[in-house]
């Protein structure tokens, strides 16, 4: 009953942060005026940048926070599984930096960004999608050659900074005016997303969510272990390349859409599992969607700072929310070696 309690609590509070990042912003807008929005009441020409404001900008940024959060929180969850490793995240495998990589050859490869003014919506987040893919297929292939995950996260970590290095690279040659854009594409955000591309991370994030919370016996299973857990007819290897896959899509699109997000996928499967004192996948995938929406929607909101007209990076407000958090838990349990 308690574990249930705070699930439904945790649906109230996404309800409650959407409210709130509905009505706080720049421009002053009343609840009463939202809700004449929403429902399509007739409004006279002075009021119909209200309606532009709801649909075009915040409603797209809380539906790309809430699918971003969900789906980086689910990915560190199964990789934090998989490779029974606590500093296992969505950018441990550099598939984040594969992304970064594909953004850097169309903002820096192209001399200056208004090379791309006509298509840069949509080549921005192709670039980053090929590029993630190209690191996924990497990691696809020295999945089947390897035994061991250790060898597996070596990899994925020396192609995070061979790709960090060719980016490196295409930045000292750049103009500022191209080095700016990316280091702007680097901070994170969730408002840079337009209909079509959030429209296309929901349709590769929202099948992936359901596919993973029907994997929570695979992934209990694999607490066990390689050989434990086939006396209990896992196919470790099949399971590890769907966690894969899953893991690449869900990443990736989010990474081309959003930008490399920190400390989400990282910090919210800990936080968990320190909250409900479990290890049983049932309960850990569906609170850490829950939990990414959450965390993904307070960081937007505070990185905003409604109070003024100023807004944070998102992901120093990221940062700023996950280290503590996972140092906390680190301190309170003395190590993290008790969660698997």
């Amino acid at each position: 009953m308690k574990k249930s309690f705070w699930l439904i609590l945790a649906i109230a509070a996404i309800l409650g942060l959407c409210f709130l990042e509905l009505i706080l912003g720049s421009a002053d807008i009343s609840g009463r005026e939202i809700w004449d929005a929403l429902l399509g009441n007739e409004q006279n020409a002075e009021k119909q940048y209200i309606t532009t404001i709801v649909f075009e900008s915040r409603i797209p940024r809380i539906l790309t926070a809430i699918t971003a959060g969900a789906g980086l929180s689910v990915c560190g969850l199964m990789l934090q599984t998989y490779f029974r490793n606590p500093l296992a995240g969505p950018g441990v495998l550099g598939i984040s930096s594969g992304a970064s990589l594909g953004v850097a050859l169309v903002i820096l490869g192209g001399g200056t960004l208004g090379a791309f003014s006509s298509f840069k919506n949509f080549a921005i987040p192709l670039a980053a999608i090929l590029g993630s893919a190209i690191v996924l297929l990497v990691i696809l292939f020295a999945a089947r050659k390897l035994k061991d995950q250790l060898s597996l996260l070596i990899i994925g970590l020396m192609l995070g900074y061979l790709t960090a290095g060719i980016v490196s690279v295409l930045q000292f040659g750049a103009t500022e005016e191209s080095i700016k854009a990316m280091v702007f594409w680097g901070l994170g955000s969730f408002q840079a997303a337009t209909w079509s591309q959030l429209t296309i991370m929901m349709c590769l994030v929202i099948p992936a969510l359901l596919v993973s919370i029907l994997l929570s016996k695979s992934l209990n299973a694999m607490l066990l272990g390689e050989e434990e857990s086939a006396t209990v007819g896992l196919n470790f290897k099949q399971m590890s390349i769907v966690i894969l896959v899953l893991s690449g899509v869900m990443t990736g699109i989010v990474t081309a859409t959003c930008g490399p997000i920190a400390f989400i996928g990282l910090s919210v499967p800990h936080l968990v599992r320190s909250w409900f004192k479990s290890s049983d996948h049932k309960l850990l995938l569906p609170a850490s969607l829950l939990f990414g929406m959450i965390i993904a929607l307070f960081c937007d909101l505070m990185s905003r700072m409604p109070w003024t007209e100023q807004s944070l990076p998102l992901n120093a407000v990221t940062s700023l929310i996950g280290a503590p958090v996972v140092l906390s838990i680190v301190l309170r349990s003395r190590g993290l070696k008790s969660f698997y």
